[in-house]
């Protein structure tokens, strides 16, 4: 990444980043503008629902996988600086065991927010539940690798200051995340489960530094809905 001195050439000063404008823009700016404009006032009322669904994660594929591009090509950095290194079994077994716990408390984080902030059932987990089981699976899928390259760990790497918790980056990266996803989830569902799991995803990021970590971590939590509309 092209980075900008903090002193005289050559005296051992400080360096520091230049903002990453182009990878900033496909990390959060393209996803939130479809979200937020091109999808619900284009698409959606031209597409069925399943079609609907199916470009949302295309989309996310495409910006996630544009965007590692970008990375190595323009910004010059190798892939391990947004975490992407060998994960060991025993990482990844603590990986499915913290997923395990975290899916267990959805339940329970549902409950309470809809006893704070009573939400139809449209757009609840069991709302979601009936989709079918194989687009659930993809965008299960979908949603622990790309939401992890997009939302956590490009942010969290690009904004902020070496040696110091990332606080711009978990802000905004958690922003981001919490507004793609309340296009498709009730008010009681993003506050009481998506942002308090989203700060969760950014902290076991930060603690591992370790993509493949959060990715196991992110889709674990996620499984249940593909199992609850298999049951049907």
């Amino acid at each position: 990444m092209p980075t900008t001195q903090l002193g005289p050439a050559g005296s051992g000063s400080a360096v520091v980043r230049r903002p990453p404008l182009l990878g900033l823009v496909i990390a959060l700016v393209v996803p939130l503008i479809y979200t937020l404009a091109i999808g619900p006032r284009l698409l959606e009322p031209r597409l069925t629902s399943t079609a609907y669904a199916l470009v949302g994660m295309a989309l996310l594929w495409a910006c996630a996988l544009t965007l590692l591009v970008v990375v190595r090509r323009v910004e010059r950095d190798p892939l391990s600086g947004l975490g992407f290194r060998p994960i060991t079994v025993g990482a990844a077994l603590l990986a499915v065991g913290i997923g395990v716990v975290l899916s267990l408390l959805v339940p329970l984080l549902s409950t309470l927010a809809n006893v704070l902030i009573p939400a139809p059932a449209e757009g609840s987990v069991l709302d979601a539940a009936r989709n079918p089981a194989w687009l659930l699976l993809l965008g299960v899928l979908t949603a622990g690798f790309t939401e992890e390259v997009l939302f956590r760990a490009y942010p969290l790497e690009r904004l902020g200051v070496p040696g110091a918790f990332p606080l711009v980056g978990f802000l905004v990266g958690l922003a981001v995340f919490t507004v793609i996803h309340a296009a498709g989830w009730n008010a009681a569902h993003v506050i009481g489960v998506v942002l308090p799991l989203g700060a969760i995803l950014a902290l076991l990021y930060l603690w591992r530094r370790q993509i493949w970590f959060v990715i196991i971590v992110h889709t674990v939590i996620d499984l249940p809905l593909v199992v609850m509309a298999l049951a049907g």
